[in-house]
């Protein structure tokens, strides 16, 4: 199918089509000097130009913000998130067999290296029927990213900066909603271990965060225009 699309204005001529979407914990902007608890990133490309278009939205976690929407996204990526334990732990039970039938062959006290026993334990053991059930959520899933529980605004403030990692490429277009999503504090702790604990079927870690966050440290604006769309400059569609 077609990826979705969005229509940008200051001349970008027609749509751009979504490549893929960033989830950020905390947010990667301020708004009028408030922090946020996350940031989602809508990533476009426009074929007849080159440049990128992101539009972004902060996300503000309450006790009261549950946000059905948004538990569709963390409801895939648990998905696929449980796949890779459920492989990783198949793989360290498959070593723990290994380590066990070397005690036996050679009689002797051994420990492995790599793994904690202690841990092995709290790994789930229905590798089959978690991927079964991952792989059914993950059919369902038919999302689109401008639902109105995610961007509640069609306002914005809009700079041109770049990439939040690298290649940090200076061709990014930002349009920032002026309002937050909401979503409740257990979602965000959701999301949190799906970003910092995921591994792949091998153990390793594929999460690049460092000291709770993999959002880039906030820049100054270093001297760029930053425009704001009003009510005023911008209303709805008759």
């Amino acid at each position: 199918p077609d990826p979705p699309n969005a229509d940008f204005p200051n001349n970008w001529g027609g749509y751009a089509d979504v490549t893929h979407i960033d989830f950020k914990v905390p947010g990667e902007h301020l708004i009028r000097g408030e922090k946020f608890d996350g940031e989602m990133q809508i990533f476009h490309i426009h074929r007849g130009r080159r440049r990128m278009v992101v539009q972004s939205v902060t996300i503000r976690a309450t006790s009261t913000g549950f946000n059905s929407y948004f538990q569709e996204a963390i409801d895939v990526f648990r998905a696929v998130y449980d796949i890779n334990i459920a492989r990783c732990s198949a793989l360290r039970r498959k070593e723990r067999r290994l380590v066990s039938n070397a005690h036996i062959i050679l009689g002797k006290n051994m420990t492995s290296k790599f793994h904690d026993y202690s841990s092995w334990g709290d790994f789930s053991t229905g590798l089959e029927d978690v991927e079964l059930e991952s792989k059914r959520s993950l059919r369902k899933s038919n999302w689109d990213p401008y639902h109105e529980l995610l961007i509640p605004s069609i306002h914005f403030y809009r700079y041109d900066g770049s990439l939040t990692e690298p290649p940090c490429g200076e061709f990014v277009s930002w349009f920032v909603s002026d309002t937050p999503m909401r979503i409740s504090l257990s979602q965000l702790e959701e999301v949190k271990t799906i970003l910092f604990k995921n591994v792949d079927e091998n153990c390793q870690p594929t999460s690049v965060q460092f000291g709770h966050s993999v959002a880039r440290p906030i820049q100054e604006t270093a001297g760029r225009p930053v425009w704001q769309c009003t009510p005023r400059e911008f209303g709805p569609d008759p």
